[in-house]
């Protein structure tokens, strides 16, 4: 995929990064336009961008890792194939081959549309779960997770 005048794409260990959140400083309570283009700053706290995940995961097979610092104490979880489709098809989520710490909370939101307060895509009718939690996710039925939660 072509990134020019984009984001540099962030590698730690060898894992591409596509979300990052160190502090509460940066907001992820974004419109849609914003999650699709990315925001942030990539060595502070960032998102990637909707299309270049969708570039980068339908050019070959990705894994997809959590790491999360809680109390201290660090959790991760890994699904063995990650793809995020086209904006035609809203960016839904597919992921599976799940193994961690966590109970396999993604597989809640598999096959999810991405919503965000100005674009609802989640599963519950008549009600934003992105305007309630301010923030861009594959919700279902709102959220087991919200990794782009307020911080």
């Amino acid at each position: 995929p072509n990134f020019a005048n984009s984001t540099p794409v962030t590698s730690v260990n060898g894992w591409i990064v596509i979300q990052q959140r160190i502090d509460g400083s940066q907001s992820f309570n974004q419109n849609w336009d914003t999650y699709k283009l990315g925001f942030g700053t990539y060595y502070k706290n960032f998102w990637l961008g909707l299309e270049k995940m969708h570039q980068l995961t339908t050019s070959a097979d990705y894994r997809l890792r959590f790491e999360v610092l809680i109390s201290g104490a660090w959790y991760s979880d890994e699904y063995d194939h990650f793809t995020i489709n086209s904006e035609f098809e809203k960016y839904s989520l597919k992921v599976s081959g799940h193994s961690g710490d966590e109970k396999n909370n993604m597989d809640y939101h598999n096959g999810m549309k991405f919503s965000t307060p100005d674009q609802d895509n989640d599963q519950y009718p008549g009600f934003n779960c992105a305007l309630l939690w301010s923030s861009g996710n594959w919700f279902n039925y709102c959220l087991y997770q919200n990794m782009n939660g307020v911080y």
